[in-house]
């Protein structure tokens, strides 16, 4: 049984990303955990003149929600009649990232599955948003969906590799263990400066071919290309369904900036599965 956690604010963006997630695990069997979390920012004077004395504000500030949640799980369980599929509805008053991080440990999650609507990297350096947060700072696997994608059969998967990131194979087995009901090819793109050294390289290819020579994986190098150009022109030239890309941990001032994540992310066309650098020392970012 997987545990397939969904935050939702039941905009357009959460919910193409609910329904495909829906159709990339039908034939499995798994718990989707909906999430609703009510920022303290949201509420209103108007919310506290309704409160009554038998009613905190507490139970004010979360049933909408709570009615909006049960009404998203009903038109699902009508949609996937049939499946094996069992649905949560969870409601929460917390900061986004700190309720996500404490359902992962309740409920056993496998995997965090939510959309992103494209803000431009000027927003994120100012405002920042929720997909970044999650993925700076929460550890689990992450699938983002654009705003705008639509569901049909992995196929062609691909593995980004940037030479600043350590990647660890065995942190890709969470991900094809849950999309084992997919077949499909995968492709090794590696992108590196033209200074790296050829042996290292030449050796971490036969590396990586030989760990998922069950997939015949492709190997591909490209140097001195920005990172999001390089996995952009690769998705459309070989029509790619899935991008895999390990992350670390980015520092304030790349925050600041801006960064190759951020604009990866928000370039995106395709589903983004994020994978965490494990690195000694890694901590949390503060708020």
């Amino acid at each position: 049984m997987k545990n397939i956690l969904l935050p939702t604010d039941f905009s357009k963006c959460s919910t193409n990303a609910i329904l495909y997630v829906l159709n990339l695990f039908k034939g499995t069997s798994c718990t989707f955990h909906l999430l609703s979390v009510y920022k303290s920012s949201s509420y209103t004077s108007g919310d506290l003149m309704q409160a009554s004395t038998d009613a905190s504000l507490y139970d004010i500030l979360i049933s909408e929600n709570k009615l909006k949640l049960d009404k998203l799980i009903a038109k699902m369980e009508k949609n996937c009649a049939g499946e094996d599929f069992y649905y949560n509805a969870i409601t929460d008053y917390n900061v986004f990232t700190d309720s996500i991080n404490k359902f992962i440990e309740t409920e056993n999650i496998d995997l965090i599955a939510m959309g992103t609507d494209g803000v431009s990297d000027a927003q994120e350096r100012i405002f920042g948003s929720h997909t970044l947060r999650v993925i700076r700072k929460v550890d689990s696997p992450l699938l983002i969906i654009p705003e705008n994608a639509t569901f049909h059969s992995l196929r062609q998967l691909l593995l980004s590799l940037d030479q600043t990131v350590e990647f660890e194979k065995e942190a890709l087995q969470p991900l094809l263990k849950l999309i084992g009901n997919h077949s499909f090819s995968l492709h090794i793109l590696k992108i590196t400066k033209t200074d790296a050294d050829p042996e290292a390289e030449t050796e971490e290819e036969m590396n990586l071919k030989q760990h998922f020579e069950i997939y015949n994986p492709s190997y591909h190098k490209v140097s001195d290309v920005p990172v999001n150009e390089a996995i952009n022109t690769f998705v459309q030239s070989m029509e790619i369904d899935m991008n895999i890309l390990p992350v670390k941990k980015e520092e304030f001032l790349e925050r600041l900036f801006g960064s190759n994540l951020s604009k990866i992310i928000y370039s995106t066309t395709i589903p983004l599965f994020i994978l965490h650098s494990k690195e000694e020392g890694d901590e949390k970012d503060e708020e």
